[in-house]
């Protein structure tokens, strides 16, 4: 037999394919987690929300009609949530030239209770309503950039924010 034979070859078994996946183990369940880690764990992250916060969601403006040569504004913006929030930086270590300049990167990032039913969306807008550690952090306002999504211990609803000017 040459190498190159397409003749079926002794020296390999036959691999057997089970019909179906086989059953998880009912010691674990789905997540080796237990819903006891993940309840103390997210009642830990919310414990440390000092600030409150407002997230809003504008409606779109309808812009500008060259018929009438009227602009449209925005409508009045839906509430999406208030409550306890953690806002925090995060500095990266790594920088960008610019020209003869090296510019820092810092990404700020906000988090409400894992178990707040609402949605929040990318460009909704957070509102600080007191930071009883920092008062200069209340009426400063933020836009929604990222959602963070997965993991398997996830504390707390996370987002990337920039700041609103």
């Amino acid at each position: 037999m040459s190498s190159f034979s397409t003749d079926f070859s002794g020296d390999f078994g036959v691999i057997e394919i089970p019909p179906e996946p086989p059953e998880p183990n009912p010691a674990y369940g789905r997540s080796p987690i237990s819903a006891y880690a993940r309840s103390w764990v997210r009642a830990r992250a919310t414990a440390v929300m000092e600030y409150t916060c407002q997230i809003t969601r504008g409606s779109r403006p309808e812009g500008y009609d060259e018929d009438t040569l009227t602009f449209t504004p925005e409508g009045p913006r839906e509430l999406v949530y208030q409550g306890v929030c953690r806002i925090w930086e995060v500095a990266n270590t790594n920088s960008v030239v610019v020209g003869d300049t090296d510019i820092y990167q810092q990404s700020t990032n906000l988090s409400i209770p894992w178990d707040s039913p609402e949605l929040v969306r990318r460009y909704d807008e957070v509102k600080i309503l007191t930071a009883p550690q920092d008062s200069q952090m209340v009426g400063k306002r933020y836009e929604i950039q990222t959602v963070a999504k997965a993991g398997e211990l996830r504390a707390t609803r996370r987002f990337e924010v920039t700041g609103v000017m």
